[in-house]
Formats: structure tokens, C-alpha cells, sequence
């Protein structure tokens, strides 16, 4: 049966138990609905829930549930699943259409950053919380990990394998929730059933919630861009185009004798010699008669030996950026990475495939 549907809470009072069943209805309704989340109906529902999610922290904070000072054994099975509120609240505030974009973003992250420090403190997740900064105040947009990253390949790689695993956990963890939450719907549930439920609740959104707060932080850094690029003036800052003459198609051959032939065949089409070719551009200025970073065939035939130390010189710079980590080096690798992990090998290839 599908849960029933947050309904306004401005005309009567909601006990704590209350708020949060209305907050974990809507949770699973936005997770289960195909309808878009712009529809007037999602939003008037994310806005309730907001309210609610609102009411239900602040009536946690007044009753004074949790504790900095106490571990996770402490907290009994029935308040367990309070901790969830601010997770919720940065989920349903992130999908709200009604609020700036850029007001939206920054409330969700501080939503899923103060759920995650309440999840340190009780040590439900690892101190390090996989590389996830969490300073009380920060102005960069960026994560410190990301700085990180750029210049440590370590922490590059170990960021990485820290979202695969975060992946892996997070596949494990919804089989697991599946199977408690059948449990749990029954009649008579054990204590320790619905404590392991709301526990591998926790872990599950503290893995999402990481992913949330770096996701919410580039999103942040895209809408600050968009701004910039937006403001009176930015158009200016572009480069001035130049004024080039338009292209003429023409055939470009070997030598003088192959001219002569496809010229007399092609009258429409100008001819031209690899020569020509070659003194036209020097005369335009589009080429320099001392060309670094290229091996064309050309150059390989008239000297085999200094194109063989040119490449010698190529692979030696190559090897030099590795050895001090040099950062455009080190995007390309990660960028590279990140997109082996994302497509399969053969990805695209269709023939003699269903």
C-alpha cells in the first residue's frame, strides 16, 4: 500500500512521533513517484514536509535527545531514528524548485554537514568520514579534499577508491534495509530488529550524505560561475573575433606533375603542391618554420633521426611532469580514471548485439 501523503500541518499540533512518520511517508513517496518534481503537487508536498521536518529538529533540540558526549549504545532503539531529521531536511530542500537555486544548495549542504557531524560524534561512521572536510565555517565553494587531490596523487586515488566503496556499501546496505523493513512491518518486532534497522539506516544516509556535500559544493561552484558570466559586461571580456578571409576548397598533390593532371580534370577546384602549400602558409604567418610538439610524416621522411630525437625529447618531458606531480598532468589521469570507471570496456559497440 503506498503511504499516505504529507498533508498540511498549519491547523493542528504533531507529537514527535508523528512528524517523523509523516517525514519518512514523504521520503519514500518522492522515492517511489514517477511524477516530476517540479509538478505544483511535489513541490506543496516538499513544502509541508519542510515544515514538518523543521517542527520535528526543533522539538529534538527542546526535549535536548542527543548529546555530544555520549556514544551510539547509549541512545535507545526509538530515538535512534530522530538523527535522520537533518538528512532529511537537506534531501527535501535540495529538491524544492520554490527557493533560489543557490539558497537551496547551501542550506542542503549545511542540512547533510551537521547530520554527518552528529554521525562523527556518535561514531556511527569513521573519524576520517572518508575524506569529507567539515569545518564549522568555510568561504571556499570547494571541498579541501579537492585542493587536495590536485596536487597529491595518493589522495587522488584514494578519493577515488573511497566512492567506489562508498558505492559498494551503499548496494549492500538497501538489500540489507529491504529485508529489515519487511521485518519491522510486523506486528511484534524484536528491539534488536528495529535497532539494527535504524542503524544501517544511519550508515546508509551518512554514505549518501557525503556524496550529497560534494555534490552540493561543485553545484555551488557552477552557479557562482554562471553568475559571473552573466553580470553587464562579462560578453566584453570575450576575445575579439578576427576577420579571416573564407575558405577555398582547393587539391592539395605530391608534386608539380600531379597539379598539372588533376588541375586539368577539376577546373573548378584550384591545385596546389605540398610546397606551395607550405610557402603560402609561411607567407599568412599560420606557420612557423621551427614546428615543436608534432611528428608528421613529412618531417619523419626528410630527417628520420630528428624526429626520433624530438619524440626522445617529448618522453623525457612526459616523464618529468610525472615525477613532480604536475597538476594538469595529474587532472588528465584522474579525468581518465573516473571515466574507465563509468563505461565498460566495448561501451557503444552494438554489432551482433540484441
Amino acid at each position: 500500500m503506498e503511504p499516505a501523503s504529507v498533508d498540511t500541518c498549519e491547523d493542528f499540533q504533531l507529537s514527535l512521533p508523528e512528524c517523523y512518520d509523516r517525514v519518512f511517508n514523504l521520503h519514500q513517496i518522492l522515492e517511489k513517484t514517477e511524477e516530476s518534481m517540479a509538478s505544483d503537487k511535489i513541490q506543496g508536498q516538499l513544502r509541508d514536509g519542510i515544515i514538518v521536518t523543521e517542527r520535528a529538529i526543533q522539538m529534538v533540540n527542546d526535549l535536548d535527545l542527543f548529546s555530544r558526549n555520549e556514544d551510539i549504545d547509549e541512545v535507545s532503539t526509538n530515538e535512534l531514528k530522530y538523527m535522520l531529521l537533518s538528512a532529511f531536511l537537506g534531501y527535501f530542500i535540495c529538491l524544492n524548485t520554490h527557493l533560489p537555486r543557490p539558497q537551496a544548495v547551501a542550506k542542503a549542504k549545511l542540512c547533510y554537514t551537521d547530520f554527518l557531524r552528529l554521525m562523527k560524534s556518535y561514531n556511527v561512521i569513521e573519524h576520517d568520514i572518508h575524506g569529507t572536510v567539515l569545518e564549522e565555517e568555510s568561504d571556499s565553494l570547494v571541498p579541501a579534499s579537492y585542493s587536495r587531490t590536485r596536487q597529491d596523487l595518493n589522495a587522488m586515488s584514494a578519493h577515488r577508491n573511497n566512492k567506489i566503496q562508498r558505492f559498494k556499501e551503499k548496494k549492500e546496505m538497501e538489500k540489507k534495509l529491504a529485508e529489515l523493513k519487511s521485518q519491522i512491518e510486523r506486528a511484534h518486532v524484536d528491539d534488536e530488529v528495529k535497532r539494527e534497522f535504524y542503524l544501517t539506516q544511519l550508515k546508509h544516509w551518512a554514505n549518501q550524505a557525503i556524496d550529497e556535500v560534494d555534490n552540493c559544493c561543485l553545484e555551488l561552484q557552477m552557479l557562482k560561475h554562471r553568475e559571473e558570466m552573466t553580470k553587464p559586461g562579462a560578453a566584453l571580456q570575450q576575445a575579439p573575433s578576427s576577420s579571416t578571409k573564407p575558405f577555398r576548397p582547393f587539391i592539395l598533390t605530391k608534386n608539380e606533375l600531379q597539379k598539372r593532371v588533376f588541375g586539368a580534370g577539376y577546373p573548378a577546384l584550384a591545385t596546389m603542391t605540398v610546397d606551395e602549400f607550405y610557402e603560402q602558409k609561411l607567407k599568412e604567418g599560420t606557420l612557423s618554420e621551427s614546428v615543436h610538439g608534432g611528428h608528421s610524416l613529412q618531417e619523419w621522411a626528410r630527417d628520420p633521426d630528428k624526429d626520433a630525437l624530438a619524440r626522445e625529447k617529448e618522453d623525457a618531458e612526459k616523464e618529468e611532469k610525472v615525477e613532480r606531480d604536475d597538476e594538469e598532468l595529474l587532472a588528465r589521469a584522474r579525468a581518465m580514471d573516473d571515466w574507465k570507471d563509468e563505461h565498460r570496456r566495448g561501451d557503444g559497440n552494438r554489432h551482433n548485439k540484441g
